[in-house]
């Protein structure tokens, strides 16, 4: 007698814990009041699925211990363990689509596609490397891109802005906002990250927005497991000249 009544003590002990409980919830847009509508919420362990009505509200059966997977197109999946019978605040983050971040790249190019038309005007048309077949056709223009100050000016130019234009690439696709919005991290956490993790020209060129993001989410754990430090501080560089003096040629 004693065996049946300590198995079905047991079993009342362990039921509370197994028991279906509907919980409530509500969904807000991460960083804002603005309520996410229509997220689905699913049970993993159960499979049980509900959605969020028009004011982000849920509610959804569960036991203590089960994990709620909650998604909802254009924003990041999120998965909690319920570990209590309170009503459940889920903060979702949008996710972020790179193409559309716009940044000062564009701008950048034109300002110095501006200045290499400057250096045309003043009669260096082949930025100090000029072809082949202008040593036939037309020598002095040859001979003047290679000894003139003006295309000697204009082949540093031309290294200088192949270099920005690379840097402008590598700003339009890793930036503080696309760092921001896919890892939360913000002031000093958010500018030790970027100077740390900033990629190379030769990885942004090969690299898809699927890889930029991929790369993004391996260098925050990175970034965590060395405790979020600053990075190495270097000595100041020195200032750079202003080329757009450096085209002026006097009369």
């Amino acid at each position: 007698m004693k065996p049946v009544l300590i198995a079905i003590i047991i079993i009342c002990l362990s039921f509370p814990a197994n028991a279906q409980n509907l919980i409530k919830g509500v969904i807000f847009q991460k960083g804002t009041s603005s309520r996410v509508a229509g997220a689905t919420i699913q049970n993993l362990r159960h499979a049980i699925t509900s959605r969020s009505n028009g004011l982000g509200e849920f509610n959804i059966s569960v036991a203590i211990g089960d994990t709620l997977s909650i998604s909802k197109s254009g924003f990041l999946q999120q998965k909690i363990v319920v570990s209590s019978l309170k009503d459940q605040v889920v903060q979702l983050a949008k996710t972020v689509q790179l193409s559309e971040v716009t940044v000062t790249g564009q701008s950048k190019k034109q300002e110095l596609d501006e200045i290499k038309r400057e250096y045309r005007r003043k009669g260096s048309y082949y930025a100090g490397r000029p072809p082949l077949l202008s040593y036939i056709f037309t020598p002095l223009t040859a001979l003047y891109e290679l000894v003139g100050k003006t295309p000697g000016q204009a082949r540093r130019f031309n290294r200088y802005y192949s270099r920005e234009l690379q840097q402008s690439e590598i700003d339009r696709r890793f930036n503080a906002y696309t760092v921001s919005a896919l890892t939360g991290y913000e002031g000093a956490d958010l500018r030790n990250f970027v100077e740390t993790y900033r990629p190379q020209f030769e990885q942004i060129v090969v690299w898809a927005d699927y890889d930029m993001v991929n790369y993004i989410k391996k260098s925050v754990i990175s970034f965590e497991s060395a405790g979020r430090p600053a990075p190495a501080s270097l000595p100041p560089l020195p200032k750079a000249p202003d080329l757009r003096e450096k085209i002026i040629i006097k009369d």
